[in-house]
């Protein structure tokens, strides 16, 4: 899940992804993207090189470190820009003692962006545009309920809560005299606001799940194809001939064993 991060007066958002030992961390502007991925191993020889009398094993001290990413209370980040990367050090404090590790963030290829920012908003777009149909739908039904009520003789007994029957066309236009507030956010990040990031998290398992059902149909469709070939190749006429080959006899014998000639 991305984190808000304010890193020396500017704004970020961070997160961290672990998988049977192997870590990425990711740091985005929402302009430009950067990240490590590195293995628990890696991690924890880096922590000991950092911090020569850390003591613990390798995966209990690489979850640490990782959580320290999150720890606003405890841990200091820092951002040092480099050549091709942007050091990112950790200071912070375990079991009383001072911590630091760092982490060398490199800029993201543009397919990395795509599968981390750019997808999961045109995803959400999506899912926002889906919501607001289910939602009209949902009004245009209640307005005929209510019309119906009223058929029957039913009144309100308070006028200053009755509403006009809702038409898209007069809500879409309503919509286009919103203005953008004119104390528009400098930095993007600003816009992520925990309703975005639950929209987010909610967007992208629904995506990996349609993922995981669609490669399941893939293999299972493949695994049919092979099946399929396999019968066809053995209805040929090739594997006939073999399962059924014809036997030629010698003429001599022919005629002296079965026929009885001499």
């Amino acid at each position: 899940m991305w984190k808000h991060i304010r890193i020396e007066h500017n704004d970020y958002i961070i997160k961290k992804i672990s998988m049977d030992g192997h870590h990425k961390v990711l740091l985005s502007s929402f302009v430009n993207m950067w990240g490590e991925e590195i293995t628990s191993a890696s991690l924890y020889q880096r922590c000991k090189c950092f911090n020569p009398l850390v003591e613990g094993d390798e995966e209990t001290v690489s979850q640490w470190t990782l959580s320290q990413i999150h720890d606003k209370t405890n841990a200091q980040i820092s951002i040092k820009e480099c050549e091709n990367a942007q050091v990112m050090e950790i200071n912070s404090k375990l079991a009383g003692v001072p911590f630091t590790v760092k982490f060398y963030l490199k800029v993201m290829t543009s397919q990395e962006i795509y599968d981390e920012i750019t997808l999961p908003l045109l995803l959400m777009v999506q899912q926002l545009q889906a919501q607001k149909h289910l939602l009209f739908d949902l009004l245009k039904k209640k307005d005929i309920e209510i019309t119906e009520y009223k058929l029957e003789g039913a009144q309100l007994s308070r006028r200053n809560i009755e509403t006009l029957a809702f038409i898209e066309s007069h809500f879409e236009k309503l919509c286009t005299t919103i203005k953008i507030p004119d104390e528009f956010p400098l930095q993007p990040t600003q816009l992520f606001t925990q309703e975005m990031q639950n929209l987010y998290d909610n967007v992208m398992e629904k995506y990996a799940n349609c993922k995981k059902l669609k490669e399941a149909a893939e293999q299972h469709a493949d695994a049919e194809d092979s099946e399929t070939q396999s019968v066809i190749n053995d209805s040929s006429p090739e594997k006939k001939q073999k399962k059924n080959p014809k036997v030629s006899i010698n003429k001599y014998i022919y005629k002296k064993y079965i026929l009885g000639v001499r």
